[in-house]
């Protein structure tokens, strides 16, 4: 944590040395505009493979027994290479342990189920998984087989249902529903075997039911007002019959004169409304209480949070022009959500919401802007520069790698990130590196070496000090809590470890927890969900991993001591987990899991000596929620 502070520090040093300063580009533009977030880089865990793939629902890899298993973005979840097959689907992954005989094998094929990256069981016993934005899940059960596309009653994407593999034309007739992972539960209402579903901004659902009549239901499984029309965030309106806005759950949110100003879209987070007047149209703005925040434009108005694009101009609410010339298209940043990139034949520009100018940059052969991300370049003598904005200039050679962070080479062959804010080297002296986007705010980068990867989470500084101070405190105040009971626990704020000795809860090799064990985990298990999941720290920890160890002996392999160290894990979790702790488990429940590492996270001594003793541990280790 010192380390991160003390970069912090640097950090806002080195942003002050240029805060409020005016900037002259190669073009002689004015650049004022200076950014206030910085990025930081925090090594988050550590990966024991070489071969893997990231998706957006964290890492999948193929075992050494050609099996598949799934991990959490930082590795600290890995459910081993137990599974028949791996498909990711969206955030989740749908993964099998058993392989349909033939293709006729339908009893096989509907024996699938999907899973996060950190293990959670999420639905299962399905033919086929399809998301609905973010929250609902379309599944389907196969019932019988079909060749002709045509046949298939039941269809979610252009091929069909298909088997596995790529056999698109084998399609399965069956019944279909719909999965809410918020609610755990199936949208009542959203269930049948005739024709295939649709969801339109993933809160509503159309499908044809028996008599071929089109559907359109809420996620309550409520039949929306004929007529209604939906607008992005959801909520809906009646066309041409009343002046009401609805939300998706047929609340009303606000009224409007139908003689006036009428909502027609919705985009990022405000109404547009028009109205036809005197042979022409008029646009505002309206917020989501249905007020007008804006004045009236001639033209329809793209909005852009403060900023808005009308006839290829920048205005202000107040439809002050910003910003002079002429500008075809506007990007909103997403990463930081403070500034805008605008793009016209020959120029891109970056403003804040004030029109303040970041950047301005030409756009020709030579050069090139990564749009929503800022990444402006230069082709000097054959070789990529980018835009720094710590030196507003062309300065760090290199090839763009994510938002903000340009990868340069490296003395020894190898590769450093650069974060083109500031300048400073997020990581350095890897062989390669790979990422995958958590959301606009915080991605994972895959610092890779010969037999590994290290993993980093990136974000602002500001937000990743927040998340690690709170980390902090959690460990002091379990530590503190310990030591009031008299509970003797080894607190690691480095590894994340709360480790217990095996000899307290076990009797020499065995799994089995003895009667003092057992008293044992009652005062742990009391205190530990008495701190970690009341109060501040509500929803702070994603996943708690009960962890079985064994000691790395002359005779020992890792193979030998697996067995051992999965069964105390267990033992330990489901002991927690049951009633004779009387303590109430319920906010643990889902969140428990367990796993075994034998032989091969050894402690060590301050001499570097395997501490055997140390080694034969049982270890509780939370997963904070560190993708915002």
């Amino acid at each position: 944590m010192k380390k991160l502070l003390s970069l912090v520090l640097v950090l806002i040093l080195a942003l002050s040395v240029f805060a409020g300063c005016s900037a002259v580009d190669e073009n002689n533009n004015t650049v004022n505009g200076v950014f206030t977030e910085y990025l930081v880089a925090e090594k988050v865990g550590a990966i024991n493979r070489e071969n893997f793939t990231t998706a957006e629902g964290g890492i999948y890899y193929k075992g050494e027994n050609n099996l598949w298993g799934v991990m959490s973005f930082n590795g600290a979840y890995d459910t081993g290479a137990i599974f028949t097959d791996v498909t990711p689907r969206g955030k989740y992954f749908e993964v099998t342990k058993v392989v349909a005989s033939s293709e006729n094998d339908i009893q096989n094929l509907n024996k699938s189920y999907l899973i996060d990256g950190k293990g959670n069981f999420i639905v299962g016993g399905y033919a086929t998984y399809n998301l609905m934005g973010d929250r609902y899940i379309t599944v389907a059960k196969g019932s019988e087989r079909t060749y002709n596309k045509d046949e298939a009653v039941v269809s979610f994407t252009d091929s069909g249902l298909s088997c596995y593999g790529s056999s698109y034309d084998i399609l399965y007739k069956g019944v279909w529903a719909v999965y809410d992972t918020v609610t755990e539960k199936f949208v009542p209402g959203a269930t049948g075997d005739y024709y295939s579903l649709m969801s339109e901004n993933g809160r509503y659902f159309w499908y044809n039911d028996a008599q071929d009549k089109m559907v359109k239901i809420n996620e309550k499984g409520e039949a929306l007002p004929s007529g209604a029309k939906l607008f992005d965030n959801g909520s809906y309106c009646i066309e041409g019959k009343v002046g009401e806005v609805y939300d998706e759950n047929g609340k009303l949110l606000f009224t409007y004169d139908l003689t006036g100003f009428t909502p027609s879209n919705y985009s990022n987070g405000y109404y547009v409304a028009s109205k036809y007047q005197d042979g022409a149209s008029k646009y505002v703005v309206m917020d989501t209480t249905g007020k007008i925040i804006s004045t009236e434009f001639d033209s329809y108005i793209n909005v852009y949070g403060d900023v808005l694009h009308i006839d290829n101009k920048v205005y202000n609410p107040k439809g002050e022009c910003i910003l002079e010339g002429t500008y075809e298209n506007v990007y909103f940043d997403k990463m930081f959500e403070q500034n805008w990139m605008l793009r016209n034949e020959d120029y891109y520009t970056v403003i804040d919401k004030n029109g303040d100018v970041f950047f301005n940059g030409p756009q020709d052969d030579d050069h090139q802007v990564f749009t929503g991300e800022f990444m402006a370049s230069k082709t000097i003598d054959g070789e990529k520069y980018y835009y720094s904005y710590k030196d507003k200039d062309y300065t760090i050679k290199g090839a763009h790698f994510a938002p903000w962070i340009v990868q340069t080479n490296n003395a020894n062959s190898l590769y450093d990130l650069v974060d083109t804010m500031t300048g400073k080297k997020l990581m350095e002296g890897y062989k390669e590196y790979d990422s995958i986007s958590r959301n606009s705010l915080a991605y994972y980068v895959y610092a890779k070496y010969d037999g590994g990867a290290d993993v980093y989470l990136v974000v602002s500084g500001a937000q990743l000090e927040e998340v690690l101070a709170k980390k902090n405190s959690l460990f002091d105040e379990l530590a503190a809590a310990f030591n009031k009971e008299g509970i003797a626990v080894t607190v690691n704020k480095d590894t994340g470890e709360i480790a217990l000795d095996s000899s307290v809860l076990f009797g020499g090799d065995s799994a089995v927890l003895t009667d003092s064990g057992k008293t044992f985990l009652n005062k742990f298990i009391k205190v530990y969900t008495s701190v970690a999941f009341t109060g501040k720290y509500e929803g702070f920890i994603s996943k708690t991993m009960v962890e079985g160890h064994t000691a790395p002996l002359a005779d020992s392999t890792y193979a030998s001591g697996l067995q051992l160290s999965e069964e105390r894990a267990l033992n330990v979790k489901n002991y927690c987990l049951s009633s004779d702790t009387g303590v109430d488990v319920s906010k643990i429940r889902k969140n428990l899991d367990d796993v075994g590492y034998s032989n091969s996270k050894p402690i060590y001594d301050a001499s570097g000596n395997v501490n055997l003793a140390a080694c034969r541990r049982v270890s509780f280790r939370f997963i904070v929620n560190v993708d915002f």
